[in-house]
């Protein structure tokens, strides 16, 4: 069966597939965010398989980094965030579809994410992201990746 793509009101679904420690960090905060933010998924059989959130104003648990690229809100770019796949559905590509099925139902939005594992560079580049800058934080290292359609 082949996932469908949608935008769903009630979040705990979501949530619910998420990892313990990703729900502690955007479950709690969601009051604050939900107006500025929208989840997408992808279910089969009416049931959640993967999914994200794309925030479209500021988004929680900020560090120095991002803080430091919160320009990009304000030249429109949205934020990619929480994007997961339950675990019996890995290696089916999809969180290339959901981020392929958000780029087709929003073609002209541009995004920016953060990622503290460098080894996702090449998904994301793979899914047409550039990778636009690395922290200098020797402790903390991440890097930033944009989207311009």
């Amino acid at each position: 069966m082949i996932p469908k793509f949608y935008k769903i009101n009630n979040p705990i679904p979501f949530f619910n597939i998420l990892p313990k420690e990703w729900q502690n960090l955007i479950v709690p905060y969601w009051s604050i965010f939900k107006n500025s933010a929208t989840i997408y998924v992808l279910k089969e059989n009416n049931t959640i398989i993967a999914g994200g959130i794309v925030f479209s104003k500021n988004h929680p648990h900020k560090n120095e980094f991002e803080i430091s690229n919160d320009y990009l809100y304000k030249l429109s770019y949205f934020y990619i965030g929480y994007v997961w796949v339950i675990p019996s559905k890995r290696n089916q590509q999809l969180a290339s579809k959901w981020l392929l099925s958000l780029k087709t139902k929003h073609p002209k939005q541009k995004y920016w994410l953060t990622i503290e594992e460098f080894s996702l560079a090449s998904f994301y580049k793979k899914n047409g992201f550039e990778l636009l800058k690395e922290s200098s934080n020797p402790f903390l290292k991440e890097w930033l990746l944009t989207y311009i359609p």
